[in-house]
Parts: structure tokens; C-alpha cells; sequence
């Protein structure tokens, strides 16, 4: 019978040198094997999306599916793009499946980057029912087929005179959803909700920073104090750091170098601030910066955020 263990995503983790919060791994795994989809949620660079392919890979390991299929939620997604819907060909009008149901027909699981993107109800529509664990008949018919084709989750009757579609009894959807997003998470039904299991992927330890940071972009680390304005993950100070790194080889100023990576990879992240802590940003930023430098990041900072900083 395969198996969907915690030392097998554990290995799968610790081999890709990413840094998880304590339990994260376990609940992925109970929820999987309690016959839950998931949603990761957490805030941007905690490594959701890498840790959605690690368990999709190791589903194939097991041989819980014949792989994963990778895909990014869009605002424009309807049920044509999901479920599928009728595509005109040379030969007439023919059934074209949609994600979710080419990944069921063949046995993968499907990873769905930024889910808070789409329109929930209107990508899913009668994947609703199927998620639920009950069958539900398209109004497709596929190549050469008489009746419509049905999706049917493992162990359910099919409905009579239906072309049908079985769900295997381990197929898992894997999305993640930005914590920063999650006032669109009241946007979504209680329907679809209850389908999915949410396990938070948060930030680790200070001391876990430190440590990814050691080396020749070590000089990021005095940025870890923008981490009191927003929850920032490893991902954006790991880039960070390589670009330190080899900034640093052209022989500029430490000012010079921590004001272009603030810029290039954190003031983005601080969009929608207000002037009060703005201003607390500018004098936080400023305190690691010279004269020249601390001109520059609080002109930028005014643009980027849209607001006139007193100094």
C-alpha cells in the first residue's frame, strides 16, 4: 500500500535546505493522509511553493500519483480553464479537458501557485461536488463518446449512462496563498473552504536567518531589522544576499550596497504603508546608512510608498 510519511517529506525538506517552522511538515502529511487537499498559507519567502512540489514529489516516490502538475491561479480563470469546455478543431467541437481534470486523468496531483488570485467559486464550479466526494456529470462529451462525461471519486457509483472519469482515492490538490492576501480569503465560500485543510508556513527563528545568511552576503543581515515591519520570509534575504555578494566585488561602500539591495528587494514589499510608520521605516533604514545614501532612500521611499517624508 503506498505510503505518504513524515521522514520521507522531512529528507525531501532537509535536502532542499529549507527552513520550516516546527509541525509543518506533520500536519502536511496528517492532512494528505486524512484525504484533505490543502492550502499553505504565509507571508511571501517562506518556501510554501517549494514545499508543495516537495510533497507532490514525494507522492510520486510513493506512488500515490504519476507526478504533479504545476500551474499559477489567474484572475481570468473560469471553468473553461479548470474543468475544460468545448474547443473547435477541424473536426467539429471536441472536449478539451481543464487542469484539474487532465491531472485527475492521469494520476496527478495538482499544485496551484497563488489560489488567492482567482475567482474561487467561478474557477471551480462543479469541482465543488467532486471535492466533496460526490460524482457530478459535465455537459461535455468527449471524442467518440455517446454519454457525457461524469467525475467520479474513488469508491462512488457512477451515475448510469455516463462517460466516466474516476478521481483516484490519493489525488490531492496542493495550493498556497499569501498571508498578505488573506482578506481574499473571506471571499471564498464556506464550500470550498471546508474541502481544503490550511496549515500556516510562517517565518523561522531569527537564529535560522543568521544562518542562512552567513557568508560572503552576510552584510543582509543588518536588514533583518525591516523585519519588524512586515513578515518576510528567507526567500527575498537569500536573493538578497547573492546580489550582495556579488555587488560587493565592485569594490562600493557598505552604504551604497545596503541602500541598492534595500531597494531592489525589500521597500517593494512595504507598499500600502502609512506616513506614520513610513517615517519609522526611513529612521530605521537611515541609522545603517550615509548622508548621501539616507538622501536617496528617503526620496524613495516618498515615490515608492507615495508619501512626502518630514525629516
Amino acid at each position: 500500500m503506498p505510503s505518504f510519511t513524515t521522514r520521507d517529506l522531512q529528507a525531501a525538506v532537509d535536502e532542499a535546505g529549507l527552513i520550516l517552522p516546527l509541525h509543518v511538515v506533520d500536519q502536511l502529511v496528517a492532512a494528505i493522509d486524512s484525504g484533505k487537499h490543502v492550502i499553505l498559507t504565509g507571508p511571501p519567502g517562506t518556501g510554501k511553493t517549494t514545499l508543495a512540489y516537495l510533497a507532490a514529489e514525494v507522492a510520486r516516490r510513493s506512488m500515490l500519483c504519476t507526478g504533479y502538475l504545476p500551474t499559477t491561479a489567474t484572475t481570468e480563470w473560469t471553468t473553461f480553464e479548470t474543468i475544460g469546455g468545448l474547443q473547435p478543431t477541424a473536426e467539429g467541437l471536441i472536449f478539451r479537458p481543464g487542469l484539474f481534470v487532465d491531472a485527475i486523468e492521469n494520476g496527478r496531483w495538482l499544485v496551484i501557485d497563488e489560489l488567492n488570485r482567482s475567482n474561487f467559486d467561478r474557477a471551480f464550479g462543479q469541482l465543488f461536488t467532486v471535492l466533496s466526494g460526490s460524482p457530478v456529470v459535465l455537459p461535455f462529451r468527449r471524442k467518440g463518446q455517446v454519454n457525457q462525461v461524469a467525475l467520479v471519486p474513488a469508491g462512488v457509483q457512477a451515475p448510469a449512462d455516463s462517460d466516466v472519469i474516476r478521481v483516484p482515492a490519493g489525488w490531492r490538490i496542493i495550493a498556497t496563498m499569501n498571508v498578505f492576501d488573506k482578506n481574499l480569503l473571506f471571499e471564498m465560500s464556506y464550500a470550498l473552504m471546508r474541502r481544503f485543510a490550511f496549515i500556516e508556513v510562517g517565518s523561522p527563528s531569527e537564529e535560522a536567518f543568521r544562518s542562512l545568511l552567513a557568508g560572503r552576503g552576510s552584510i543582509v543581515e543588518r536588514l533583518l531589522l525591516l523585519r519588524e515591519f512586515a513578515d518576510l520570509g528567507p526567500a527575498v534575504y537569500l536573493d538578497a544576499a547573492k546580489y550582495a555578494a556579488r555587488r560587493s566585488l565592485d569594490a562600493i561602500t557598505d552604504s551604497r550596497l545596503l541602500y541598492e539591495v534595500f531597494y531592489a528587494y525589500f521597500l517593494p514589499q512595504f507598499e500600502g504603508m502609512g506616513e506614520r510608520r513610513a517615517m519609522t521605516l526611513y529612521r530605521a533604514i537611515a541609522a545603517e546608512l550615509d548622508g548621501p545614501e539616507q538622501h536617496e532612500v528617503q526620496r524613495t521611499i516618498g515615490d515608492v510608498l507615495g508619501i512626502e517624508l518630514a525629516v
